[in-house]
């Protein structure tokens, strides 16, 4: 890829993402996490909610899971052993606008809001008793049509390790098809080291590591990391545009350390570094090293800068005969004798 061609996509990829982590323009409605046991999505929520902090946006953790309310969110509703109407009504009031008196401006009304971790598993858990054929859906979480136009955007995380129960009827879609089918955007996440330890691999024609649960070891959930292993979220990114056209792209995601100075921490508004994880060292080294082999020889195919300008003033023969010989009249080859040429016209008499 040219030098200004992979600029122009580097600085597209990342424009896209960080459209996407600041939730700008309605990048997207529904965005799914996936993630496991080895890479838990807290960084990602963590960056999403520190980048909706600085933008001044609502934050609405429903929690199915968590127990203590993250210090940054700003409303933390339970929805453990909870119906889905009851959440649905504990959920609507905090994303309709309502104005405390009719000549209020639009421009006063509640900023954006996120809903983080939402009625997922809670929805698509099966319970003890088979559920009717087709489940009634909850109450609509967005603004009704009469209330000015409101910016909601939801995450869902979705943990891929936890196995569920079977399904009732053959025909019944799993929860993550159902995920996948609706969500705008997802984000896969791995571990940094681990990927890193594949590549490692790959590059030495091995077999491709596996970790935790994928090991098939009894007793083993997680893999062990040493503290020196790099510290880094993979993001897999696949993004659904309204044409249909889907963008996909893998990034690493540097989490602001917490041990970071107050200083540090006010000139990057605690926000994480993104890059290509093509543009790794890793994996950047290996991209030259490719572009960079040729033909291996023990001489130099390459002109010189005189060589490429003698080669471009040199007129072939038959260039002449295409012009002064129209097409159809056979065609002769037109060349005139040089002082170069050695030629002698006794040779021809004999």
């Amino acid at each position: 890829m040219p030098p200004s061609a992979a600029s122009h996509h580097r600085s597209h990829s990342l424009l896209l993402l960080q459209k996407l982590l600041n939730l700008r323009d309605k990048a997207s409605p529904l965005t799914l996490i996936l993630d496991n046991l080895e890479q838990p999505a807290h960084p990602v929520l963590n960056e999403f909610m520190t980048r909706a902090k600085i933008s001044k946006a609502k934050i609405i953790f429903i929690a199915l899971s968590t127990l203590k309310k993250p210090p940054l969110a700003d409303v933390f509703i339970r929805g453990r052993h909870t119906s889905l109407q009851q959440l649905a009504s504990e959920i609507i009031p905090h994303v309709t606008p309502s104005p405390s008196s009719p000549n209020q401006s639009m421009s006063s009304l509640p900023y954006p809001s996120y809903l983080t971790n939402p009625l997922v598993r809670k929805h698509l858990t099966l319970r003890h008793n088979p559920p009717p054929p087709l489940d009634p859906l909850p109450p609509p979480l967005l603004p009704p049509i009469h209330h000015p136009p409101l910016t909601t955007s939801c995450l869902l995380v979705y943990h891929t390790d936890i196995p569920l129960l079977p399904q009732s009827t053959p025909y019944t879609p799993t929860p993550l098809s159902v995920l996948t089918h609706l969500s705008t955007s997802i984000l896969t996440l791995a571990p940094l080291s681990h990927v890193l330890a594949t590549k490692a691999a790959e590059n030495k024609s091995l077999p491709a590591p596996v970790f935790g649960l994928h090991s098939s070891r009894e007793g083993v959930l997680l893999s062990l990391r040493p503290p020196s292993s790099p510290q880094g979220v993979v993001i897999t990114m696949e993004l659904r545009r309204k044409s249909g056209r889907v963008v996909q792209e893998k990034f690493v995601l540097f989490p602001s350390p917490p041990t970071t100075t107050a200083q540090h921490r006010q000139q990057t508004k605690g926000v994480g570094g993104v890059i290509l994880l093509s543009d790794h060292p890793a994996f950047s080294t290996a991209t030259t090293e490719e572009e960079g082999e040729g033909i291996q020889a023990t001489f130099n195919l390459g002109l010189t800068e005189k060589q490429r300008r003698d080669r471009e003033g040199v007129v072939l023969p038959y260039f002449d005969a295409q012009t002064e010989v129209g097409g159809g009249e056979g065609g002769r080859i037109l060349y005139d004798m040089g002082r170069e040429d050695d030629f002698d016209e006794e040779e021809d008499e004999i």
